[in-house]
């Protein structure tokens, strides 16, 4: 595990240095290395090469400017869309609502509320779990600016064409991120023969299907995401989801 946290009190990011330390020896992690930053500046010059081992604990208020942590993560997330991002900050249920499904966040956590420590054990079991999950299942590899980024298939809903750029197509994820790929619908469907043509410009997950709309054409995906299947393929899709 790769761990950047973000704090500017010197006092506050000793604790969580020593949280995670604890932690990481109590769940057994091999291999882990804290980064300490006090300055969202320092943070941008240290961003990683992205990967599901990245972790940002991220304070939202830095040197009292209040949603410093939330412009940082937008740029963490642009930079890295597997990192899990855990946000640590005084309890505020607006900000919660507000924040967590702005960069796909992880979890937010009160420090004024004394969990801190149950609740960060939890956040890194969990990303422990998926990361041994993802060594040892199928990944998508696209190259993003000057790196390679890997993703696992079954994090993936759908591809759609991009309508402005014959060479590229969009993917949407489980996760509802939108990510712009320097590849076209039919290198997709050529390279990578898990994925359904469901429609001339379409080409989706069957895993992550939950069902037909046969009445508007569309496929169902488990987290809420629709996309278009055409007549002639859905009952070809049908056949492939059912249990």
């Amino acid at each position: 595990m790769n761990i950047f946290i973000l704090e500017d009190d010197h006092h506050q990011q000793q604790h969580l240095k020593t949280i995670v330390k604890k932690i990481s020896q109590e769940i057994s992690v091999n291999e882990f290395k804290i980064n300490l930053f006090d300055s969202t500046d320092q943070l941008r010059l240290g961003l990683p090469i992205a990967s599901k081992e990245n972790i940002f604990i991220l304070d939202l208020e830095i040197n009292g400017i209040k949603t410093a942590g939330l412009e940082i993560s937008k740029l963490i997330r642009q930079h890295d869309e597997l990192a899990s991002i855990i946000f640590i900050t005084v309890h505020d249920e607006f900000v919660y609502t507000t924040y967590k499904y702005r960069v796909s966040a992880l979890d937010f956590i009160a420090k004024d509320q004394g969990n801190i420590y149950e609740e960060m054990k939890k956040d890194l079991t969990h990303i422990q779990k998926e990361i041994q999950t993802a060594s040892t299942e199928e990944l998508f590899t696209y190259k993003s600016y000057y790196q390679e980024v890997h993703i696992p298939f079954r994090n993936i809903c759908y591809f759609e064409a991009n309508h402005t750029n014959t060479h590229s197509a969009i993917m949407y994820t489980t996760d509802n991120q939108e990510i712009q790929l320097n590849y076209n619908l039919r290198t997709l469907a050529k390279n990578e023969r898990c994925f359904f043509r469901s429609h001339r410009s379409y080409l989706l997950n069957p895993q992550q299907v939950k069902g037909v709309d046969f009445l508007h054409h569309q496929a169902i995906f488990y987290n809420g995401l629709r996309c278009p299947v055409s007549r002639r393929h859905e009952k070809e899709l049908f056949k492939l989801i059912r249990p």
